[in-house]
């Protein structure tokens, strides 16, 4: 609620009049209680009643103007409830109604997912007998382990033993994997053979973006 109700007084009480105005004005149409309502102009008249006091800077007290925010204070709470509860999910109050009273008005645009535009850096620990661990990072990030935005994984391949690949079809797909580092285990008879790597981000819509460079490590045995 704080994102739409102003933090200065003097606009507040602006903001708050217009609201309470064309509650008044529609509330029959909108469906609301009259005693929900009068909640609502029952604070005011105390918010009112304070904040006129508070404003008189040569007669104000310090009484006066602790006064002021305890009556705010019960004010928006009292609005905060009237506004969730009626005003802000009523099928009765249009998006223009919301606007007229300075609320805010839900998105119904979900904006889209981007594809990967950039690559992952990988490096490789190959220190555990038989075992891989591949780190990942973005090209654009490269010290920090947060994927881009929208990104779901990262698209691990690789290619065991011989010369290193010049295109991805030479490479077997090994998963997924949402989060870094990733570990491959593999079996003694591939021992002190190289691992060829490459990599790409794929977005929740299964988009992905560039490769990778080839990276390799010895399968220690």
């Amino acid at each position: 609620m704080a994102d739409y109700i102003p933090q200065s007084d003097a606009e507040y009480d602006i903001w708050q009049d217009n609201l309470v105005l064309i509650v008044l004005a529609s509330a029959a149409g909108w469906g609301i209680p009259t005693e929900d309502v009068q909640e609502v102009t029952d604070a005011q008249s105390f918010w009112k009643t304070a904040f006129a006091k508070a404003s008189n800077k040569q007669n104000r007290t310090s009484a006066d103007v602790a006064a002021k925010e305890d009556a705010r204070k019960g004010y928006d709470k009292v609005l905060r409830t009237f506004i969730a509860q009626w005003l802000a999910s009523n099928t009765k109050v249009t998006d223009s109604d919301r606007i007229r009273m300075g609320l805010s008005v839900k998105s119904t645009t979900r904006t889209a997912t981007p594809k990967p535009s950039s690559a992952p850096v990988g490096n490789i620990d190959f220190s555990v007998r038989l075992q891989h661990l591949l780190h990942f990072f973005d090209e654009s990030t490269p010290r920090s382990k947060a994927k881009p935005t929208g990104v779901h994984g990262c698209e691990i391949y690789y290619k065991i033993d011989g010369a290193s690949p010049t295109d991805e079809s030479e490479m077997i797909f090994v998963a997924t994997s949402t989060a870094t580092p990733f570990t491959i285990n593999f079996e003694g008879k591939h021992a002190g053979k190289i691992v060829y790597y490459r990599f790409r981000w794929v977005n929740s819509r299964g988009e992905r973006g560039p490769w990778s460079s080839v990276i390799s490590a010895t399968i220690v045995g």
